[in-house]
């Protein structure tokens, strides 16, 4: 189970670091900037499509995401992992789903999470399940998880006066779309989530600066940009929760890497397809 949940938690930060290689609004060099879209049309329609490889198996495991608007002003994103192959045999025919239910700021700046809901099933059946709701009115978050032998947890907190807390997959839209603010070498990103005891995790990112990005990257083709993210290790399992990616100045990425899983070294992973419904 720990490589699963290891490459889960890779697919989360890949999307979130991956996403700078579709820059929002993009346009043709030389063109004319028309008036930016909203977040929603930005992204509305989007699907990505995620291949994980391990050792020397490109193939291990696929993710997907895909955002779909059902209101005027609501979006559902929806992202699903499984493993393929032997792997699949091993793991009893994993599925990770995760649901968030999303709502677009008046503006159209960012997106507001309203409920995420994760759930995992084995050989055709539900194993585990946890949900959070927000409620903006009484800025409370309310979570509850159930599951894998384990009791029935929930419990009430909350948000901080003047800050927006985002799941990860509302975190991966506002960043492409320059919600935290523009990506550039040696800046630091920190984006609140989930409540956990009396604390919410931050997901850490940081790009490096130049000269970091020479002094690790020695030998082979060296990305124009280099960056780190780390995400609270309870938040999916995660031992560590870090993870590194390589992109291009023209935000492709090059490759990322989930560093040092136990038993499995490094997992690494691309982007295959990007597709609009």
């Amino acid at each position: 189970m720990q490589l699963f949940r290891k490459l889960t938690f890779f697919l989360f930060a890949a999307l979130i670091l991956a996403s700078l290689s579709i820059p929002a609004n993009a346009s043709a060099a030389g063109a004319p900037v028309a008036a930016k879209k909203s977040i929603g049309q930005t992204f509305g329609g989007e699907e990505l499509v995620y291949d994980i490889g391990v050792w020397f198996f490109n193939k291990v495991a696929q993710g997907r995401i895909v955002l779909v608007k059902d209101g005027p002003d609501s979006y559902t994103a929806t992202l699903t992992a499984k493993t393929s192959g032997i792997i699949d045999t091993l793991l009893r025919h994993r599925r990770d789903k995760y649901i968030a239910k999303l709502r677009m700021s008046p503006d159209g700046s960012r997106f507001l999470t309203e409920s995420f809901e994760k759930s995992v099933s084995m050989d055709g059946k539900e194993a585990r399940k946890g949900t959070y709701h927000f409620d903006y009115g009484k800025r409370t978050i309310t979570w509850k998880s159930w599951g894998a032998g384990k009791e029935e947890k929930s419990g009430t907190a909350r948000m901080p006066d003047g800050t927006y807390i985002d799941d990860p997959i509302a975190a991966f839209y506002n960043f492409r779309y320059g919600a935290y603010g523009q990506v550039e070498h040696g800046r630091n990103f920190n984006i609140p989530s989930f409540p956990k005891e009396d604390r919410f995790p931050e997901i850490h990112i940081k790009v490096a600066t130049e000269k970091e990005l020479i002094k690790r990257i020695r030998s082979g083709s060296r990305p124009d940009f280099l960056a780190d993210a780390r995400i609270d290790k309870e938040l999916f399992g995660s031992v560590n929760g870090d993870v590194e990616i390589r992109f291009t100045r023209g935000m492709l990425p090059v490759q990322a890497i989930a560093k040092g899983i136990i038993f499995f070294g490094d997992v690494k992973g691309k982007l295959r397809e990007v597709n609009l419904l």
